[in-house]
């Protein structure tokens, strides 16, 4: 009887900390698939990269603004490259034709160009949608190919491979897969040496995959090649705006008990801590939930109702 109740509690144990699923795409547009992460924007995330035709493969590489993929990169290579300016310290920076400082859903939208239909590079939010409010447990390998699986607040996920470019030949680097970058549509700001922003940026914002790290904000030079993971709102993808009476909804927290305010009152809500992991989950009845002692600090509420989501920071005092 005692090995029978330790090996319970070990069971128990391995499904609290179990990861959710793979989650399944939840539709298609264009014939190319997509995931709800279950994002305050409604934003729905491709499962493959532009040039795949799966989540494990790592797709084409492009440069910022440029539409068509290439394995050569370099800023005489780059489209918009100008030439270079030379101060008299010998300080050196590239001149760039101005494409605007957010290309999304433009002529310079590789998403856009490559598969139509709505689809886009992800913007400035979308990709602190995916800081903020997802998740990970760092580097997985999932059919043989290293990457991560980035969860959304209800729970459904996208995977993001793994396979950097080698910058000694310029060729995709098979062997370690230490990293990979993906683009933003968005400008980076640059400032020169006294801190004055510069005429046209050199940088753009992407986003990084990393083997060790996990995933995380970045920057990188628009003349690199990048791999692009679109995106497409839920009005491109012919979606009803399900989100619209949610929207209106606020989360309070009140006396160790979360009070929905809005046209809803009933649902369910799954509290996480900022590291991801779900901390509790239980019914809304009459706009109220009572919540077990939580430690203080800042949570993410997620309260779902008929399908409609809506993600909301929580700090507890």
């Amino acid at each position: 009887m005692r090995n029978l109740i330790i090996l319970l509690i070990c069971v128990l144990a391995i499904n609290c900390f179990a990861e959710p699923a793979p989650s399944q795409p939840d539709g298609s547009v264009g014939g190319y698939e997509y995931v709800d992460l279950g994002l305050p924007s409604g934003t729905l995330w491709a499962t493959y990269n532009v040039g795949a035709t799966s989540p494990y493969e790592r797709g084409q590489y492009f440069a910022w603004g440029e539409v068509e993929p290439r394995e050569n990169f370099s800023w005489e290579s780059y489209k918009f490259f100008k030439g270079y300016e030379v101060d008299p310290n010998n300080a050196e920076w590239v001149i760039l034709e101005n494409i605007g400082d957010n290309i999304c859903g433009t002529e310079y939208d590789a998403a856009r160009y490559q598969w139509g239909n709505g689809w886009r590079l992800p913007n400035a939010q979308e990709r602190y949608e995916l800081c903020m409010l997802c998740w990970t447990n760092g580097s997985t390998v999932e059919n043989g190919v290293c990457g991560i699986r980035l969860y959304g607040p209800n729970e459904h996920s996208i995977f993001l491979p793994i396979c950097e470019l080698d910058s000694s030949n310029d060729e995709p680097d098979a062997s370690h897969k230490i990293n990979a970058l993906y683009w933003i549509g968005r400008e980076d700001s640059e400032y020169d040496d006294n801190g004055q922003p510069t005429e046209y940026g050199s940088a753009a914002m992407s986003f990084v995959v990393d083997r060790y790290a996990g995933f995380a904000g970045a920057t990188s030079p628009k003349a690199d090649g990048l791999n692009i993971r679109p995106v497409i709102s839920r009005k491109e993808a012919g979606i009803n705006d399900a989100v619209s009476d949610i929207k209106k909804v606020s989360i309070v927290y009140r006396n160790g008990c979360i009070h929905i305010f809005g046209s809803q009152c009933d649902g369910f809500i799954k509290v996480f801590d900022l590291s991801g992991r779900m901390t509790y989950s239980g019914s809304v009845v009459d706009g109220t939930c009572m919540l077990p002692d939580l430690a203080e600090g800042i949570y993410l509420m997620s309260y779902s109702h008929n399908g409609s989501i809506i993600t909301q920071k929580v700090i507890i005092k």
